[in-house]
C-alpha cells in the first residue's frame, strides 16, 4: 500500500484537474479559446477514477487496524467515525451524480456544483484539516481547487486543443487566471505548511522524509513560475511567429507540474515532523547517503545551514540550468527546457543538502 497510495493520489489530481479545466472551459466562449476535445468516455473514466483512487488511503487505514479488529469491523470504524472514511463517502456520492451529470450532459452549472462539493470533501478528508478543521478545510479546499483550475485549463489547452486559434484572445484571460491561482495557491499553501508545521522547524524538518519531500515540491514550484512567465508573457510576442508552436511550451510546463503532483502525493503518505517529534529512533551516524535520503538519522536534531565550497557550486549550477531554460525558449527547444527544469530541481536539492550540519539533541 506504501507504493500504491502515492500513485492514487496523484491520479486524483490528474483526474481532478481534467474534470476542473473541462467545466472552466465550458464557460470561455469559442472566440477566446482554441478548439478543445476532450471525450466524453474520458470524463466518465476520470469520475469513476476518482472514487477508486480515493478508496486507496482509505483502505490503507483499515489494512493498519485489520490485525487488531478484523476487517470488518475496522471498515465500518474507519468509514463511520474518521474524516477521512466519511470524506470518501460523500466523494463517492457527489462523484455518481457528476457522473450521471456527464452521461446525461446536462448543465456546466450543475457539473461545477458537483464539483465543488467533491473539493469540500477532498478538504474535509485532508491531513490539515484534522488538525484546525475550519482553517484547515477552506485553505486546503480553496489550495486544490485553484491547482485544479490553473493545471485542468492547461492540460486542456496543450494535450487536447487541435490548433492555436485564438491563443492571443485565450492567453489574455488565461494569464490573470493563472496568476490569481498562483496568488492564491501561495497563500493557502503557507497556511497548510504551517497548520502543519511551526515555521521555526522548517529547516529541521529536512532531517525526515516529509520535510525533505516538502523541501522538493517547494523547489520543483521554481520552473513551474519561469514556464508560467514564458507561456503567459514572452510567448504572446512570439505566438504571431508561423514556426512557433505555444501548446508544446505548455505541454513542458504541464510535466513539470505533474511532477509537482507527484511530489505532492508522496508527501501525504509520509508523517509530517510533528508525528515523529517524540520518537527517537537510534541509529549510527549518517552518511552523506544516509543524509541525502534521509535514513538513519538521529531524531530529534537540529539542523544549521552553513554553505560549503561544494554547495554553494552546486546552488550555482541549479541557477544557471533555470538560466538555460530561457536560453531554450529563444532557441524554441521546449524538451531541452524540460530537462533543464528537472536538472534544477535535483541540483538545487543537492546544493541545500550539502549546505547543513546536523547536531543531535537526544
Amino acid at each position: 500500500m506504501n507504493l500504491l497510495t502515492p500513485i492514487a493520489d496523484f491520479g486524483n489530481y490528474l483526474f481532478f484537474s481534467l474534470l476542473v479545466g473541462y467545466v472552466v472551459l465550458q464557460f470561455v466562449p469559442e472566440s477566446k479559446k482554441p478548439t478543445i476535445q476532450l471525450p466524453k468516455s474520458l470524463l466518465l473514466i476520470c469520475t469513476l477514477g476518482i472514487i477508486i483512487f480515493s478508496f486507496v488511503p482509505v483502505l490503507a487505514l483499515i489494512l493498519f487496524f485489520d490485525d487488531t479488529v478484523g476487517f470488518a469491523r475496522a471498515g465500518t470504524s474507519v468509514m463511520m467515525t474518521t474524516q477521512i472514511g466519511q470524506g470518501w463517502l460523500f466523494i463517492t456520492l457527489f462523484a455518481i451524480f457528476l457522473w450521471l451529470t456527464f452521461y446525461l450532459e446536462r448543465s456546466k452549472y450543475i457539473q461545477a456544483f458537483w464539483i465543488v462539493l467533491m473539493m469540500i470533501a477532498i478538504g474535509y478528508a485532508s491531513h490539515v484539516s484534522s488538525q484546525s478543521f475550519v482553517v484547515g478545510l477552506f485553505s486546503h479546499t480553496t489550495h486544490f481547487l485553484m491547482v485544479t483550475i490553473w493545471v485542468g485549463v492547461l492540460l486542456h489547452a496543450s494535450w487536447f486543443s487541435k490548433d492555436k486559434e485564438h491563443w492571443t484572445e485565450f492567453l489574455q484571460w488565461f494569464t490573470p487566471l493563472a496568476i490569481v491561482c498562483m496568488i492564491n495557491i501561495f497563500a493557502t499553501g503557507f497556511v497548510i505548511m504551517f497548520t502543519i508545521e511551526k515555521p521555526t522547524e522548517y529547516l529541521n524538518g529536512w532531517a525526515t522524509p516529509y520535510g525533505r519531500m516538502l523541501l522538493f515540491k517547494h523547489i520543483s514550484i521554481v520552473p513551474v513560475i519561469v514556464f508560467a512567465i514564458i507561456n503567459g508573457i514572452l510567448s504572446r510576442r512570439a505566438s504571431t511567429l508561423s514556426q512557433f508552436e505555444p501548446r508544446t511550451w505548455l505541454k513542458a510546463e504541464s510535466v513539470i507540474l505533474l511532477l509537482v503532483f507527484y511530489f505532492t502525493a508522496v508527501l501525504g503518505t509520509l508523517s509530517p515532523p510533528y508525528e515523529l517529534a517524540n520518537y527517537a529512533k537510534t541509529a549510527k551516524a549518517p552518511t552523506w547517503v544516509d543524509w541525502l535520503l534521509a535514513k538513519n538519522i538521529l531524531v530529534p536534531i537540529e539542523i544549521e545551514f552553513a554553505p560549503t565550497l561544494l554547495s554553494v557550486l552546486l546552488i550555482t549550477v541549479a541557477l544557471l540550468f533555470l538560466f538555460l531554460i530561457i536560453i531554450s525558449y529563444k532557441r524554441m527547444s521546449p524538451v531541452f527546457a524540460t530537462v533543464f527544469g528537472g536538472c534544477f530541481i535535483l541540483t538545487l536539492y543537492l546544493g541545500l543538502m550539502f549546505s547543513c550540519v546536523l547536531y543531535s539533541i537526544i
